[in-house]
This record gives structure tokens, C-alpha cells and sequence, in this order.
């Protein structure tokens, strides 16, 4: 028997890996991230088709949410908390979750 969070909270990596699927089961996601201005990346989806990673040094390596972040960082669609770190397991504001679907709908 599964259980069912009806309470639970929804994280800056949930919210991400929403949009993330959503792109790419739309068609319109196979190499065709854009990449932020003040970062220059010549191979965003190098041959084996993985992201090339930011930096955030709270984004666990081959996490379930990690692709999701990367393309969602690159997009513009999340920020980090700071350079270094981003919180992906932290809890979403409403405020957060709005600017993140209003990235989202402006880059689509």
C-alpha cells in the first residue's frame, strides 16, 4: 500500500523537474537549451546527451533532480540562493514558484 503526502511541500527541485519533463516530452527540448549570457558554454549537450553541470554544491551528482536543475539554470529559469548553493530540497514559495512558471512560459 503506498502512501499518499496530500500535506507535503513542493521543493525548488520538484518544481524544476516539472517544467524539465514537461519540455522535453513536448519535443522541443533536444538541444535546444539557452544558455545564459554572462555563461559561454560551446557544449551544453555534449555527444552522450548529459547537461554539463553547474556548480551548485548542494545538487547531489546523479540525483533524480540534477538534469532538471541544470537545464533549468541554464535556461534562467532558477537561480541559486547563492553562487555556491541552491537548496533544490528546499521548500517553495508561492512567490518562488511563480517566478520560476513566469521564466518558464517567457522562454517558451
Amino acid at each position: 500500500m503506498a502512501l499518499v503526502m496530500v500535506f507535503a511541500m513542493t521543493t525548488r527541485a520538484m518544481i524544476v523537474t516539472i517544467l524539465y519533463r514537461l519540455e522535453m516530452e513536448d519535443g522541443r527540448g533536444e538541444n535546444t537549451i539557452q544558455s545564459p549570457s554572462s555563461v559561454s558554454f560551446a557544449d551544453t549537450f555534449p555527444p552522450g546527451g548529459r547537461l554539463v553541470s553547474f556548480s551548485f554544491e548542494d545538487v547531489e551528482p546523479g540525483s533524480w533532480y540534477e538534469e532538471a536543475v541544470n537545464w533549468a539554470a541554464a535556461n534562467g529559469i532558477i537561480t541559486g540562493v547563492t553562487d555556491k548553493t541552491l537548496v533544490p530540497k528546499g521548500k517553495s514559495t508561492r512567490a518562488q514558484a511563480a517566478t520560476m512558471l513566469m521564466r518558464y512560459c517567457k522562454n517558451n
